[in-house]
């Protein structure tokens, strides 16, 4: 992870390419989220979407010999701190930074997106190119994931079509079947965060952009723009919470590269609050349930308003009906409150 003012790469062919000296205000954490109207962790999705909507004040081209491009935004976000070793999202270890590209030996790391561009993202607008999501990754590692959903042998596939690892350039905790791919656990969070951003982000209103769904039912998302399964990816949110890297990774896309954050690495406990807990794993290749709602329903914002009391009658007073005692009931407030002034 780098966070300079002037830093040069030289590419593929040998052209250097600069990193621009902190082009986006407020991208600190702090100055960020303070538009919103209220906290973060009470700010509606709605809202939370607009914000990182509208502070996504630049588009990278994919691939540019005249401006900078995905290349130089990973070279960026994704080496260490001599800019000579990048880390590869699925090898979960760490390879020359150069040279890279894509040739037909597939013997250099290249372009991963994490949300599948046959999933929804395409070739044009602002989500194929879209750091948040974008990942350096071994070539033969990434053509193993395809487009497959990201889960764990036995999900929706028998487990004795299950292949570990992935690849053998793969990490030995990877997975895949059929249909799923399993990251190796030190990525699993970071995938997870990767995904629900993209889903938060992207509502089809962009140009050349589709409504990404995340889902524990893919297929059934309008368009082909659904990917799985939501909530395999919000348990691996859990078991696997942002780290120092990820944390520095976020600042870097905002600061230098695109303007805006990833709010689940910010404040983990929105995903949630936008995209509920996740449902039991399924058994034998089952699948989840597709019957009902394909995802979990949120639960509701907290927010600072006072509770609602509840008036619970504990006594009946009967007295005569004319002269003397008059009938009366006792009552209790629960929650408790404080005497109005």
């Amino acid at each position: 992870m780098r966070l300079a003012s002037l830093l040069f790469f030289i590419s593929s062919g040998g052209a250097p390419s600069l990193v621009s000296s902190q082009p986006f205000a407020n991208c600190d954490l702090s100055s960020y989220y303070s538009t919103l109207e209220k906290s973060p962790q009470q700010t509606s999705r709605e809202k939370m979407h607009n914000l990182i909507k509208s502070t996504h004040r630049r588009e990278l081209p994919y691939t540019s010999s005249s401006e900078q491009d995905v290349w130089d935004g990973l070279l960026a976000t994704d080496t260490d701190a001599t800019g000579q070793l990048i880390q590869l999202i699925y090898g979960d270890k760490e390879v020359p930074a150069i040279p890279y590209g894509n040739n037909n030996k597939c013997d250099l790391w290249n372009r991963e997106h994490v949300w599948s561009r046959s999933r929804g993202v395409g070739k044009e607008g602002m989500d194929n190119t879209d750091l948040h999501h974008m990942r350096p990754a071994d070539c033969n590692v990434n053509v193993a994931r395809s487009n497959k959903n990201f889960a764990q042998c036995g999900t929706v596939d028998k487990l004795s079509n299950c292949e570990s690892p992935a690849h053998p350039e793969a990490a030995a905790d990877t997975q895949k079947d059929k249909n799923s791919f399993l990251p190796p656990a030190s990525k699993r969070g970071d995938v997870a965060r990767a995904i629900l951003y993209m889903d938060l982000r992207y509502d089809g209103d962009d140009p050349d952009t589709e409504n990404l769904v995340v889902s524990d039912c893919p297929e059934e998302v309008p368009n082909g723009a659904g990917i799985g399964y939501l909530s395999q990816l919000l348990q691996w949110h859990l078991d696997d919470p942002p780290d120092e890297g990820e944390k520095n990774r976020n600042e870097e896309v905002c600061t230098n590269w695109q303007g805006n954050r990833n709010p689940f690495v910010d404040y983990p406990e929105l995903a949630t609050a936008y995209f509920g807990n996740p449902r039991p794993l399924p058994q034998n290749g089952a699948g989840y349930s597709c019957s009902g709602p394909t995802t979990p329903p949120p639960p509701t914002p907290p927010t600072n308003d006072p509770p609602i009391a509840s008036l619970i009658i504990t006594g009946v007073i009967d007295g005569p009906r004319s002269g003397g005692l008059p009938k009366a009931i006792e009552l209790y407030a629960w929650p408790p409150t404080n005497d109005p002034p």
